[in-house]
């Protein structure tokens, strides 16, 4: 009898054909939109790997193929572009940009943040109201005035003029605001009463709570300072103080074949898919952690 009822409890499961076909029906939109981002971009480095009469007689092809078919690899094309790149002097001046522009906004914005969440002083809401404001004009309205402002201050053609209009971030305020909104006030009420200052409840205390955040502002501001073109193309004229995005910009403008070009946007994308590929967990956590918070 036991065995006859262990028998009638295993049933075959049963399928869901709605629910299998909405499932394959979605993983067929998703790999179609990521077929749609990646084969460009494939396309891109099969192409900086052939010559340009290779790429003239075949046309388009996602297998690196010389002129008459065949197989081929032509790394020439990445060392006429690290030239004309002039890729040591302009990669050194993106680093320095970024690195610095990453950690004092991080540092800036965290600040006001704090006191926009903790501190009380008169017209702090309105205050932080009129900063929201300001985040629906757009970028492009105040790259005259910074620039009226850089040349006052007599810092054009200089790296200062890279970094300074964008030590601050309205978005990256509210978003650590919110996160500080978050942090229990009885953490810091215990600090206060152990005689902590406001600005090491700040540092010490706070700000590890909110390091997911930090980690995916912190990277979202480092690759937005690497690819901004606008702004270094306006406010700096040295060759010498170039970055990557208008080295590019005039490799792109100068007369170099196809493949020498597309070689080039080879070098300077790389790097930021590299880093998104390894930090995308700190991203997804991050931003995780931000939609509980928030």
């Amino acid at each position: 009898m036991k065995q006859s009822e262990n028998r009638k409890l295993h049933f075959p499961r049963r399928v869901n054909v709605a629910s299998v076909t909405k499932k394959t029906a979605i993983y067929i939109v998703l790999i179609a939109l990521c077929l749609t981002f990646i084969i460009p971009y494939i396309w891109m480095i099969v192409t900086s790997l052939r010559t340009e009469t290779a790429y003239n007689s075949t046309g388009f092809t996602l297998l690196p193929l010389d002129e008459n078919g065949k197989f081929t690899l032509y790394f020439q094309n990445y060392g006429e572009a690290f030239t004309a790149l002039d890729l040591g002097t302009v990669f050194l001046n993106t680093l320095i940009v970024c690195v610095v522009n990453t950690v004092a906004n991080l540092f800036l914005n965290s600040l006001a943040a704090y006191a926009f969440a903790r501190l009380k002083f008169f017209g702090r809401n309105s205050v932080f109201k009129v900063c929201l404001f300001s985040m629906m004009v757009p970028g492009t309205v105040m790259l005259v005035p910074n620039y009226l402002i850089c040349d006052f201050l007599g810092i054009t053609d200089s790296i200062p003029a890279l970094i300074m209009p964008f030590l601050m971030s309205i978005y990256n305020i509210f978003l650590l605001r919110q996160q500080f909104l978050g942090v229990d006030k009885e953490i810091e009420e215990a600090a206060k009463i152990e005689g902590a200052s406001v600005f090491r409840i700040y540092f010490r205390i706070v700000l590890p709570l909110v390091k997911p955040m930090l980690i995916v502002l912190g990277i979202t501001t480092f690759m937005w300072n690497y690819s901004n073109y606008l702004w270094p193309y306006i406010v700096n004229s040295d060759p010498a103080l170039r970055t990557l995005s208008t080295s590019l910009a005039e490799l792109m403008g100068a007369d170099y074949d196809i493949t020498v070009k597309l070689a080039g946007a080879v070098i300077v994308s790389a790097p930021m898919i590299v880093v998104f590929f390894i930090l995308q967990k700190f991203i997804i956590g991050g931003t995780m952690a931000g939609a509980v918070k928030g």
